[in-house]
């Protein structure tokens, strides 16, 4: 009874101690230590299941972050050349068009966007091109605040040579006016909330990573804004000429306006001998066209054209520049037209003329080679939008060249003075009719109005030169 101790001598003289326990519940200690024995083998088996499954969660997390590394150091590639400050065309750049369209039976102002790659890199997931359309308000309606609207067209992926085309509408609103002019600001935008959040989203499930941090941390300018281009759509870019399009052709920029279906009814009735009855007709038959005329240097004009005026006379190069994002340029182009006469937004007809003139009462030595730009419209309105449209660009070119050209003509200060002189004694009067304007009561009401129409006929055609 009870256990049994045994000594064992092996031959290299190792004494052994064997304990046998004799009892008869050997069996119940032997299922017990089996079945401790099995049960760890399970806990083995799941912990290398878990290690297993944490290894791939994090192998692929390291694979995410590793292509959200590359794709962030592409867009600050791409950052690095668009923001290089570096002269001449970018390697990424959006060109714009406009043109008019007729989907229904309204002419709709379009805008063509050709988004192109000419750099070695590409842009991949997260890039949005965004457009923005701002229209200002007009004058006379100063409740009215400046409207945007912002197009957001993924890029999905543009590689190296790629382009892209959109096509977005500019108007005309839900008034039915074209509001001109029209900002349209392009951007290339890189979202680092789609990036970051994808590389984020395998290691958010572990419990034990608390360094770990939500994407909703990022800052509300989630993503890098890349300016591309801004453009400035007036008048000029939406001029049609219907009468510079040949026999049986439908370009859209030599579309003319489409008429009211009323008028074209009532018309069909009257016969071809009847006069047309509408606002923009009337104004034309019984009113007389205003008139704005623009001189500039002929040298100042030869320098900011520079190439462009070779081959042509410096009229022809002139108009050419002043419509050069119109869809009529290459016919005026082509047929070498220094005057054109196009229809405006509103349906009034504009009246373009550019002739070289010389002005002899400025200069001291002698007289000036200048370039006269004439806007002519029976709409005010149109001839408000061309005039600040021409007045717009010319003021750009005069800052581009400042620095270019060595200096002003010598000029006769005592014109010059007298020119000044008259233009602020009737920048008073304007003021003061404009005032009367407010007080008056209808019997003299018309008079101011007739007076102060013709006092800006006289500001819109000043004898001073741009040099």
């Amino acid at each position: 009874e009870g256990d049994v101790r045994l000594l064992a001598l092996s031959t290299r003289g190792r004494l052994m101690t064997c304990r046998l326990q004799l009892s008869s519940e050997v069996s119940g200690p032997t299922r017990a230590a089996a079945a401790s024995t099995g049960q760890k083998i399970k806990d083995l088996l799941s912990g290398i299941g878990t290690v297993s499954e944490r290894l791939s969660s994090l192998r692929k997390a390291v694979e995410q972050r590793n292509k959200a590394l590359t794709c962030l150091n592409e867009a600050m590639n791409v950052s690095c050349i668009l923001l290089s400050g570096r002269e001449g065309p970018k390697p990424i750049s959006c060109t714009v068009t406009t043109a008019w369209s007729r989907p229904q039976l309204q002419d709709v102002l379009t805008a063509t966007f050709w988004l192109e790659n000419s750099s070695g890199l590409c842009l991949d997931r997260g890039w949005t091109l965004c457009v923005q359309v701002l229209t200002s308000a007009s004058a006379s309606d100063s409740d009215m605040a400046s409207a945007a609207t912002t197009y957001t067209i993924p890029v999905d992926r543009l590689g190296p040579g790629d382009r892209r085309e959109v096509t977005l509408p500019l108007g005309p609103g839900e008034d039915g006016v074209l509001h001109l002019p029209l900002t349209v600001s392009c951007a290339l935008h890189y979202s680092l909330r789609e990036v970051m959040g994808g590389a984020r989203a395998p290691s958010e499930s572990s419990k034990d990573s608390s360094d770990e941090c939500c994407p909703d941390v990022l800052p509300e300018q989630d993503g890098i804004s890349l300016p591309l281009c801004e453009h400035t759509v007036d008048v000029l870019w939406c001029l049609r000429f219907p009468g510079l399009a040949p026999a049986h052709t439908q370009a859209p920029g030599l579309l003319g306006p489409l008429c009211d279906p009323v008028d074209t009814f009532l018309g069909s009735f009257l016969g071809p001998r009847s006069e047309p009855t509408g606002p923009a007709s009337l104004r034309a038959k019984f009113l007389p066209p205003s008139v704005a005329t623009i001189k500039v240097s002929a040298e100042l004009l030869r320098a900011a054209l520079g190439d462009h005026h070779s081959g042509t006379s410096l009229d022809c190069a002139a108009l050419q520049w002043l419509l050069a994002e119109n869809a009529a340029l290459d016919v005026v182009r082509a047929r070498q037209l220094s005057s054109v006469q196009g229809v405006a937004p509103d349906g009034a007809d504009v009246h373009l003329t550019v002739r070289e003139v010389a002005v002899t009462d400025l200069g001291a030595a002698g007289p000036l080679q200048t370039v006269e730009i004439q806007v002519q419209s029976s709409s005010p309105a149109s001839l408000c939008g061309t005039h600040h449209a021409v007045i717009g660009r010319l003021q750009r070119m005069v800052v581009e060249q400042a620095a270019r050209i060595p200096g002003p003509p010598d000029l006769r200060v005592q014109c010059l003075q007298q020119t000044y002189s008259s233009h602020e004694t009737l920048l008073r009067e304007v003021q003061t009719l404009r005032d009367r304007l407010c007080t008056e009561d209808e019997a003299t009401l018309h008079a101011t109005a007739q007076r102060l129409l013709q006092v800006h006929r006289q500001l819109r055609s000043p004898s001073l030169l741009l040099v």
